[in-house]
């Protein structure tokens, strides 16, 4: 089965699976952030939900200082953000043909000293599942309101369509 984990409603309402997929795709919402992601993947664990031949897939929305609102960018690696944190946290490489950076947070970047993505959820996501594939909507520059306020839609088919070719190559 491939699943496509991701963090809310508004996300899964856009997500177009192609008819010849139906039934081998199925979608997780598990939440905002860090905490509702282990709450909602440890229930599903305890349930024997997933099986050792199963593939982890992520799209969502990110804040960018690197790229403009409606790119669609498929993730490269990830490590944790934390501000004024002085420890170097270890970096997770997801897709080898991508430079893409993504820094997960447990709260919206408005400010970094980074470069690259930013979300709240994958860095945790790709320590359950170190082979997850992932595929982020640049909602905003770093700016909550940008975020409420743009249109994704043609952004939206585009991460569609790069998503269900990385499920469809099976890579």
């Amino acid at each position: 089965m491939n699943y496509i984990l991701i963090a809310d409603k508004n996300e899964a309402d856009n997500i177009k699976i192609p008819q010849e997929l139906k039934d081998d795709v199925k979608i997780i919402l598990l939440g905002w952030g860090e905490t509702s992601v282990i709450k909602t993947l440890s229930k599903l664990f305890f349930k024997g939900v997933f099986n050792k031949n199963d593939k982890f897939f992520n799209i969502g929305y990110v804040g960018s200082n690197q790229f403009p609102i409606a790119s669609v960018v498929v993730v490269g690696s990830v490590a944790k953000e934390i501000p004024s944190h002085t420890v170097k946290e270890p970096s997770i490489k997801l897709n080898k043909n991508s430079s893409v950076k993504c820094y997960s947070s447990l709260n919206f970047v408005e400010s970094t000293k980074h470069t690259g993505v930013f979300d709240m959820e994958l860095y945790t996501l790709a320590t359950f599942f170190p082979k997850i594939k992932s595929v982020k909507v640049v909602s905003d520059n770093l700016n909550y309101h940008e975020f409420k306020q743009a249109d994704m839609k043609n952004a939206w088919v585009r991460a569609n369509s790069e998503l269900f070719d990385i499920i469809k190559s099976g890579k």
